[in-house]
């Protein structure tokens, strides 16, 4: 009388054969991990297709930005500050707007502070008390195709320079970035500030 085979012990069958058995009970031993495998790739899977439904889709765009009153120097700085821009209102979006639509379309940008029209080497931003940063944009936000909240935004921080800022120097627009933050937190969130994200 054959013996049934114990659970677990296909991990030692496969690699060395020390019970003897045949191959039809190797095969149908050694099936039970692929079809687990199948079932958690499976299950993997759909949870990432449920995250990914879950993250709010946000769409960015920029309307005639030559035309902004100050995204840089050239068409390489104003392509790098949009770069910035986009993927910041996109991060935001996926991490505070779950599940939820936002489109924005950017008519207007005004960095902090101002290009020095001397400067040779390295042209320099200067920060002042009066270049503060601005932006004007439409937004859209939405769930299921059902329209939330709209409208037009005229952003500005009249004091950058001495308010407190979750981003460090060396961050790129870091205080564009804030002020769109602030923009997010109070009239799409109703909220003072956005929760530090930590590392």
């Amino acid at each position: 009388m054959q013996r049934a085979p114990l659970p677990g012990a296909f991990f030692h069958w496969g690699a060395h054969n020390l019970a003897g058995t045949s191959h039809k009970e190797s095969d149908m031993t050694a099936a039970i991990p692929f079809k687990r495998i199948a079932l958690i790739g499976l299950t993997t899977l759909s949870f990432g297709v449920m995250a990914s439904v879950a993250q709010a889709q946000a769409e960015v765009s920029f309307v005639k930005p030559e035309n902004f009153s100050d995204i840089g120097f050239n068409s390489s700085d104003r392509t790098t500050a949009m770069k910035q821009l986009e993927d910041h209102f996109k991060a935001l979006a996926a991490r505070e707007l779950p599940g939820k639509q936002l489109k924005i379309e950017v008519t207007d940008v005004d960095l902090a502070g101002e290009l020095e029209p001397n400067a040779r080497i390295d042209r320099l931003r200067i920060l002042r008390t009066v270049t503060i940063p601005r932006m004007s944009f439409n937004y859209t936000l939405s769930e299921n195709g059902k329209v939330l909240k709209s409208g037009k935004a005229d952003i500005k921080d009249m004091d950058y320079q001495n308010a407190t800022n979750r981003y460090f120097d060396s961050e790129p627009l870091r205080y564009e970035k804030k002020m769109i933050d602030d923009w997010m937190a109070k009239d799409l969130l109703g909220k003072d500030r956005l929760a530090r994200v930590t590392p």
